[in-house]
């Protein structure tokens, strides 16, 4: 009658310990997903950013094309290419590229 008993107790720790890997693999599939939709919302922010720079620096382009004085245009078409240098890429594609997606961040491990 002991072995039964403790043989229930060992077969409830381990259906305990089973439901706590199911818990806590569903809390890292849940954080692995807000962690990603995180990230790639900021992606997306960047990128706005980085396409406002780009409006900036195609309107300055349109700009220099108009204006009359050759040896200020000069300067400011190396300018403008020193400054555009500087930015980084507005290629969406760049930008989704750095991004980790919820099964690139965590694997479930129970369905």
């Amino acid at each position: 009658m002991e072995g039964t008993r403790v043989s229930g107790q060992k077969k409830e720790r381990e259906e305990e310990w089973q439901r706590y890997l199911k818990q806590d693999d569903a809390r890292k599939v849940a954080q692995a997903l807000a962690d990603s939709q995180k990230q790639l919302a900021e992606i997306i922010e960047r990128w706005g950013r980085a396409m406002t720079i780009e409006r900036f620096f195609l309107d300055a382009e349109e700009r220099l094309n108009t204006t009359d004085d050759e040896d200020r245009r000069k300067r400011l078409e190396e300018r403008l290419a020193l400054a555009r240098a500087m930015m980084e890429s507005v290629d969406p594609l760049d930008f989704i590229e750095s991004w980790r997606a919820p099964q690139e961040r965590y694997q479930a491990k129970f369905d």
